[in-house]
């Protein structure tokens, strides 16, 4: 599957899953925002004088990890020669978090400014988060060729 079918869905998913994530983070005072943490993750790696960079990088990454998962979602479900349904979704957002979960877990052991963040509950916040991400994906690509042309 080309990343150009999945550009639209991986946005649509992308964006539900920060939209959930920054109202758990409001509502719970945490920080669960993935574009924060990916920022104050980097940032170590700029030159003071480009730290501003670190907050965009952050949105960018973040998006483009969205972006290369919808990739793979889609291929995985090209093969299958279905639209993706509820089912699928639900395996893909349990795939994508744990996933998620363990590139987070690296990030945070190889970062010099880990963030100050509840570990197990960030975790958990993942899991449902990429299930949010999952099925906004599924949804959008069933509007996307070639997954029209199945039932």
């Amino acid at each position: 599957m080309k990343p150009t079918k999945a550009f639209f869905p991986s946005i649509v998913g992308t964006t539900a899953m920060t939209i959930f994530s920054y109202a758990v983070s409001g509502s719970r005072e945490e920080n669960f925002k993935e574009p924060k943490l990916l920022a104050e993750l980097t940032s170590d790696f700029f030159a003071k004088e480009y730290k501003y960079i670190a907050k965009p990088g952050g949105w960018g990454m973040h998006y483009a990890m969205g972006l290369a998962m919808a990739t793979v979602f889609q291929e995985f479900w090209k093969q299958r020669k279905r639209k993706p349904n509820v089912k699928d979704s639900a395996y893909a957002g349990l795939i994508s978090g744990l996933t998620g979960i363990l590139i987070w877990q690296t990030l945070f052991k190889v970062s010099a400014n880990s963030p100050k963040v509840s570990i197990k509950r960030y975790y958990g916040h993942l899991i449902l988060a990429h299930l949010i991400f999952s099925a906004g994906v599924a949804l959008t690509s069933r509007l996307v060729s070639p997954f029209k042309k199945y039932r």
